[in-house]
């Protein structure tokens, strides 16, 4: 089964929805199987792209210009543009997959593996609370948020830092969606390398969540 939103997935991601198709595109998510995998397919991508530098992108080739395309279409082109800076500095060797069908695990009689670690923490100056989910990856991790607190109609962003200075954006999202919504953010730091995530809007810093 397809859905026709799932082209939304990447420009979602990469933060090119205004406020009000965000509000609700996060509302089609929370039902939608198919755009969720969609999601989960694209997570790394976020991470990655927030690494390069300006010379990395001076060095890219010329990429030739397009013709004018309908709005949703530039959605689409912002997703593949993203793929193919990747491509370019990678030397091709990312490569996305098709979400594969589970498949059953015979039974076992070892113990569950341990709940991902949950990070929170409350502003005193902002009053704003927060919590982050961390799922490790093979490319990284995947964060699942839930924000209190936070004015409507802002649009936020979580910044990651590893333990050696480095930092990534990690994901962007508007404010207008349910107070227990799960908010999807993604980098290629493992759970082990991350220092801090600040959460942040227009105004400036919300909240920064530990380990």
């Amino acid at each position: 089964m397809s859905c026709q939103h799932t082209v939304d997935v990447g420009a979602y991601l990469f933060g090119s929805l205004d406020l009000k198709e965000r509000a609700a595109f996060e509302r089609h998510l929370a039902d939608c199987d198919c755009c969720q995998a969609e999601m989960l397919r694209l997570a790394p991508l976020p991470g990655l792209l927030g690494r390069l530098t300006l010379e990395d992108v001076e060095n890219l080739d010329e990429i030739p210009a397009l013709p004018p395309a309908p709005k949703r279409d530039r959605r689409v082109l912002i997703a593949c543009a993203a793929v193919l800076v990747l491509f370019a500095l990678a030397g091709g060797s990312f490569f996305l997959t098709q979400p594969q069908q589970p498949v059953a695990a015979p039974p076992s009689t070892t113990s569950q593996p341990p709940a991902p670690p949950k990070w929170s923490a409350k502003d005193a100056a902002t009053g704003v609370n927060g919590e982050a989910e961390m799922v490790s990856k093979s490319w990284g991790t995947e964060m699942w948020f839930k924000l209190g607190e936070v004015k409507p109609g802002a649009r936020c962003k979580v910044i990651v830092f590893d333990r050696q200075g480095q930092r990534e954006i990690g994901g962007w999202w508007g404010s207008d969606h349910a107070p227990d919504e799960r908010i999807p953010g993604s980098t290629s730091f493992r759970v082990d390398q991350i220092d801090r995530l600040e959460v942040s809007d227009e105004s400036g810093l919300l909240v920064t969540l530990r380990p």
